[in-house]
């Protein structure tokens, strides 16, 4: 857990009672029980509380209407006119949780890029179709029988789309592959005579998708790629500590066993100079290079490993070293046939819960894409990018949202090809809220917090929106989005979708829309008339 891991659980605790506790659709069964499957009915006003609700939200419209402009206007004068108001594209769309109508709609219906606020969608999609119970399945298996500590033959691991991450760690898999290594060593197991084999069954080989970002930006973190196997979420991790002054800096790669031949020094310099380290995989190598200021306790950062399968490969065959376990043959990407007398020995099992934070608290890609592949392979036909759009129109189906207007490329929304509209977004959150208790917890325990958590944590300091706040963030170049769910000051449950699209320039989104978004959020939250 991360140093302020306590403090922001505790703060999640209370979130989720304050948005949960006090009438989120279905999910308000968590605080006043009622029969299984039961929904909130929300009572009818009378027809003056009617009018006067209405009259608040066209004010609210229009003040919503009035914070888009200004914001325009910002833009305009920060580029210098390169980006007029007339080139920028904002919708928004804000319902009341377990009540008819919309509060606000402006652009609700215009498909547009939704960046990572696409994450929303998968993650909605998996507690829908597979379960908040539901666990990743990495399942090792043989053929073969064991005598004398010896398998006579081959160990194969059957692909289960895991990331395989340890959010709080160092990049280290060690852990999450101890369980299964142990039961090896319960069976008696001290080598295998035959390979160690990766069957990828129905997921497709690693490779980016449509419409990402150009080769030149692969390398980083946000476009590590996904596969049926995967390991430290398709990264390496890597950390530097200085040493004495002009000698070279402690330098670690995880996970340790990666298959890449290691290159680079990192010379420690002199305390207060310029902290300059790069990073980089490919070719076989990993690099790690530059220098590090004496005094500057460490630094890290991830970095996309060539190839996630390889880089889980690498790491059990190591995991299986490390406790003297001898893989004799090699190892081995095959499609192992599935007919015949196989034994199962272990299995690596991650429960959704675990991704799901991740995905909707960190943003981290790589972990949406794993989840949009397993859902695929799950329940769309296969593992790969059209099984999971398959999934994922079964999923609104069953939510009875609309699939119009909207395309998905990958899980993640790195994608520039994807496309939704700021009323589906709303439709599927209040949609997702009215699932069984338990569905509606775990997807509002994964979005982070106003000034708490995640993407979030540097954000609404507000006392009307810290810690009152749960939305999932946005951002890919010309785009910016925000969407979640908050309690306004008269106590209504409000979930809501901001996405913009604009010419690309460098800064905009931090000087103009993430304050657009957090303005409006407040407009919302205070919206009391």
């Amino acid at each position: 857990m991360d140093p302020h891991g306590r403090r922001r659980a505790t703060a999640a605790a209370a979130a989720l009672t304050c948005l949960l506790g006090a009438g989120l659709g279905g999910a308000a069964l968590l605080m006043r029980p009622a029969a299984a499957g039961a929904a909130a009915i929300p009572a009818t006003p009378a027809p003056e509380a009617r009018e006067h609700r209405t009259a608040i939200d066209a004010r609210l419209s229009a003040r919503v209407r009035a914070r888009i402009a200004e914001f325009e206007e910002r833009a305009a004068r920060e580029t210098k006119g390169r980006v007029s108001p007339a080139e920028v594209s904002v919708a928004v769309h804000v319902r009341e949780v377990g009540a008819a109508g919309e509060v606000v709609s402006i652009g609700a219906d215009r498909p547009m890029r939704p960046a990572s606020n696409l994450k929303l969608v998968t993650s909605s999609a998996a507690l829908v179709l597979l379960g908040a119970d539901w666990r990743f399945e990495t399942v090792l298996e043989t053929d073969g029988a064991v005598e004398g500590g010896l398998l006579r033959g081959d160990l194969v691991a059957r692909a289960g789309a895991d990331p395989l991450y340890d959010r709080g760690g160092d990049g280290s898999v060690d852990a999450l592959l101890a369980p299964a290594v142990l039961a090896l060593e319960r069976r008696g197991i001290r080598a295998i005579e035959g390979s160690l084999v990766l069957d990828e069954l129905d997921y497709a080989a690693p490779a980016p998708a449509p419409a990402w970002p150009d080769p030149g930006q692969r390398w980083s973190e946000f476009c590590a790629l996904a596969g049926g196997f995967s390991a430290n979420a398709g990264c390496l991790t890597a950390t530097v500590k200085p040493s004495s002054f002009g000698e070279p800096a402690e330098v670690r790669v995880e996970p340790r066993h990666n298959g890449l031949e290691r290159k680079g020094r990192v010379e420690t310099a002199a305390a207060k100079t310029r902290l300059d380290v790069r990073v980089e995989a490919r070719a076989g190598a990993a690099l790690v290079e530059g220098s590090i200021p004496r005094g500057v306790p460490s630094w890290s950062a991830r970095f996309a490993a060539p190839d996630p399968v390889e880089l889980f490969g690498h790491a059990l065959a190591g995991a299986l070293a490390d406790r003297g376990i001898a893989v004799r043959g090699s190892l081995k990407r095959a499609r192992a046939p599935l007919q015949g007398r196989w034994t199962e020995l272990a299995r690596i099992s991650t429960p959704l819960a675990a991704v799901l934070e991740p995905i909707n608290t960190d943003s981290n890609n790589a972990c949406a894409d794993q989840l949009f592949l397993a859902l695929g392979h799950a329940r769309g036909g296969a593992g790969t990018r059209e099984g999971g759009r398959v999934a994922v129109a079964r999923a609104l189906e069953r939510l009875g949202v609309p699939a119009e207007g909207l395309v998905q490329v990958d899980g993640s929304g790195l994608s520039r090809d994807n496309r939704v509209t700021a009323r589906q977004i709303t439709a599927l959150l209040g949609a997702v809220l009215r699932l069984d208790e338990r569905s509606a917890r775990t997807f509002v325990d994964s979005m982070a917090i106003a000034s708490e958590s995640g993407t979030l944590d540097g954000r609404m300091r507000d006392p009307l929106l810290a810690g009152k706040v749960r939305a999932k963030t946005g951002f890919i170049a010309g785009t910016g989005a925000l969407s979640g769910i908050l309690e306004t000051k008269d106590g209504r449950r409000l979930v809501f979708s901001i996405l913009v699209e604009y010419p690309p320039a460098d800064g905009l989104n931090r000087s103009c829309w993430k304050p657009m978004e957090d303005a409006i959020c407040a407009d919302l939250a205070g919206a009391d008339g």
